[in-house]
């Protein structure tokens, strides 16, 4: 026997068509019995993180299912724009917060970015004695750091099919710390 995990929250969901995306969950279940369970608790993120990922959706996905965070770091998540829109400031820009969270968290940093800045980024990927990650976007569902950098938060929206729900799983990968990079 098996068993699997579904989540079926629309505020993560990748795909464009939340319709489609809720047919083919039904066609993979082909049937079988399932059983249906509301968590309305989040323990992963800081309250400030998810409050902040709350704002974004919440406009845009009224509906949202949003959970209750119940832990505090008191620490604010760092909105950034950066001035000069060029590859060397944002990456200089990123390379600034993941020394800032190299000294404020002892665990593990993804760096997610929209894909535009992938190559200027890649050279942060292992960096902090292996601690530091450089990912895309879509690869960060169900994942989590104990803190993140996320660069070009409307680039990601854009390029993304399930779009602000894309930058909604994103601002919810950090557990401790966040620092989000707006080119200007």
């Amino acid at each position: 026997s098996a068993s699997w995990t579904v989540v079926g929250d629309a505020a993560q969901a990748s795909w464009a068509d939340l319709g489609e995306s809720a047919r083919a969950r039904d066609e993979a279940f082909s049937g079988q019995p399932r059983q249906a369970f509301h968590m309305d608790t989040n323990y992963r993120n800081a309250r400030e993180i998810f409050d902040y990922a709350r704002d974004v959706i919440l406009p845009l996905v009224p509906d949202a299912d949003i959970p209750n965070a119940v832990r505090a770091t008191d620490v604010e998540p760092v909105d950034r724009v950066v001035d000069g829109s060029g590859a060397g400031a944002v990456a200089a820009a990123a390379a600034d917060a993941v020394e800032q969270l190299l000294r404020e968290v002892d665990g593990s940093i993804a760096v997610i970015a929209a894909r535009r800045w992938s190559q200027r980024l890649a050279e942060l990927d292992g960096s902090g004695n292996g601690r530091v990650q450089v990912i895309d976007p879509l690869s960060t569902k169900g994942l989590e750091w104990d803190a993140t950098v996320v660069v070009d938060p409307d680039g990601i929206t854009a390029e993304s099919p399930g779009g602000v729900r894309v930058l909604y799983v994103v601002l919810t990968r950090a557990a401790h710390r966040m620092h989000v990079l707006r080119p200007a």
